[in-house]
């Protein structure tokens, strides 16, 4: 399976997600996070990119699984332009994975983001997941991480324990879905 997405899935704050939900479920996991980037914004880092654009990393793995990540890096972006971002990106994984199941993973809301623009993100994901005929997993109904007290490295990223309940939220979730 393939995990795409931005700093949670690279793991910053801590070891991440990844390798312990891939852990809990029995799969082997590819990470394809780049810190700081989104559906829509490519990060100031030179060389790092938008999800859409490491499409070709994704479908070069050939998984069987595809979990889409994130991400609050959209935050202050047009919900709009990261609706049809995500639409896009939906779009071509079908195309190029066209027998792979794709499960969007909506944004946390973690403690130094403001609550109104995940909101406004995680409404734009979940629109264009629905539209795509996705499952959505929706972090912010449930309340992951939440209180964040004693779960967050900083305002943004999850430490060791945060990483470890939102792997076992994934997990869980991934689990309700038939995976």
């Amino acid at each position: 399976m393939v995990f795409l997405g931005d700093s949670y899935t690279v793991g910053v704050g801590g070891t991440g997600y990844v390798a312990q939900t891939a852990a809990e479920l029995g799969w082997v996991a590819y990470a394809q996070g780049e810190s700081g980037t989104g559906y829509a914004d490519p990060s100031t880092v030179p060389g790092q990119t938008v999800f859409g654009d490491r499409l070709a990393g994704v479908v070069a793995a050939d998984p069987d699984v595809v979990v889409v990540q994130g991400s609050t890096n959209d935050v202050g972006e047009r919900p709009e332009l990261v609706q049809a971002a995500a639409a896009s990106l939906y779009a071509a994984l079908h195309v190029g994975l066209p027998t792979a199941r794709v499960v969007v993973l909506g944004p946390l809301s973690p403690p130094d983001v403001p609550a109104g623009a995940v909101l406004a993100l995680r409404n734009a994901l979940a629109a264009a997941a629905s539209t795509a005929g996705l499952p959505f997993i929706d972090p912010v109904a449930g309340s992951w991480l939440s209180p964040p007290d004693g779960l967050f490295a900083d305002g943004i990223h999850p430490n060791d324990a945060g990483y470890a309940q939102l792997s076992d939220d994934l997990a869980r979730a991934l689990h309700r879905l038939g995976y």
